[in-house]
């Protein structure tokens, strides 16, 4: 028999621990894990659009997104029993290859209610569904739309046109936080420093803050929906637009947006277009740098918004 080498044996130490490891989490997939999931994390990283509501402050608007992406038939009642006790909801939509997807991640304490009202017959078929041979879960799909609903963990509900993608997600995350404290800090997930690490993640991905936040990809039509005017493809070259939408004391919203171009000689002609488009307005347009500007103060009403945001 061939002498196995120190080398060999540290190799097969390590095996052992992660078989352990992933043993552990698989059986903490199914059985409920204590491990915390950010909701935000169980979105994927290439969606064109994100955006993050606190519910308490904006339920309203809360309760119309939810509607209107779960499906019209769905009541009113049910939706306000899905986000009960949600602190937040996160939204990625679309990417380059699926224009058409919806990924969506409710954050809190799901409520009896919540929990009573995911498993309705009257709107869902329900299948169990394995993903990764990791976790096995009870996914609801809205007999109408074919939308997608799970409560993987206490304090988190899921919703996309394909479930499977955020289920894998929140496997990986809850598997590398397992793995990270069997290692004593060191993670195994190489590709979320990138992530986590990136102007939208720490934007939209802020859970200290009350206002609606939005990251937009290709933030043409949003812009022109907002002002009402048809812009020039060739000034407003865009790389992304960060916006967020304070509510007022009268129940409109104040928008600010800052917006990053991807020349350096066009922005002094979007800053003329756009002080020209909102004369009429209390708002302001400021130039930052050769890249950068932001408008400040724009006023819109609930419906206006949802209009911007393709929310009806």
């Amino acid at each position: 028999m061939k002498r196995i080498n120190g080398f060999a044996l540290a190799a097969l130490a390590a095996l052992a621990v992660f078989a352990s490891a992933a043993t552990f989490v698989s059986c903490a997939s199914v059985m409920g894990s204590s491990v915390k999931v950010k909701a935000f994390d169980t979105l994927d990283s290439d969606s064109l659009v994100y955006m993050s509501v606190p519910v308490g402050v904006h339920s309203e608007f809360t309760n119309s997104i939810l509607k209107n992406m779960i499906g019209s038939d769905v009541s009113d009642k049910y939706i306000k029993n899905v986000t009960d006790s949600i602190d937040r909801v996160y939204i990625g939509l679309g990417s380059a290859s699926n224009k058409n997807r919806v990924q969506i991640a409710c954050d809190g304490k799901v409520s009896t209610a919540s929990k009573l009202a995911l498993a309705s017959s009257e709107y869902f078929s329900k299948k169990v569904q394995n993903v990764n041979t990791s976790g096995i879960y009870q996914v609801y799909t809205e007999k109408q739309s074919g939308m997608q609903l799970c409560n993987p963990g206490s304090d988190l509900i899921l919703i996309a046109s394909d479930i499977v993608p955020q289920l894998e997600k929140y496997d990986r995350e809850a598997n590398s936080q397992i793995i990270s404290d069997i290692l004593n800090g060191v993670s195994n997930d190489s590709n979320a420093g990138d992530w986590k690490d990136s102007e939208v993640y720490k934007f939209v991905g802020d859970s200290s803050v009350d206002t609606v936040r939005l990251y937009m990809n290709k933030p043409l039509s949003f812009i022109t929906n907002l002002l009402g005017t048809a812009l020039s493809s060739s000034i407003f070259q865009l790389n992304y637009i960060e916006g967020e939408f304070t509510k007022l004391a009268s129940g409109k919203y104040s928008v600010d947006l800052n917006m990053e171009f991807s020349k350096d000689n066009l922005i002094s002609k979007a800053v003329v277009f756009l002080k020209v488009a909102l004369l009429m307005t209390d708002s302001k347009v400021i130039q930052n740098d050769d890249r950068h500007l932001s408008v400040t103060g724009i006023q819109v009403s609930l419906s206006q918004m949802q209009n911007m945001l393709g929310i009806r």
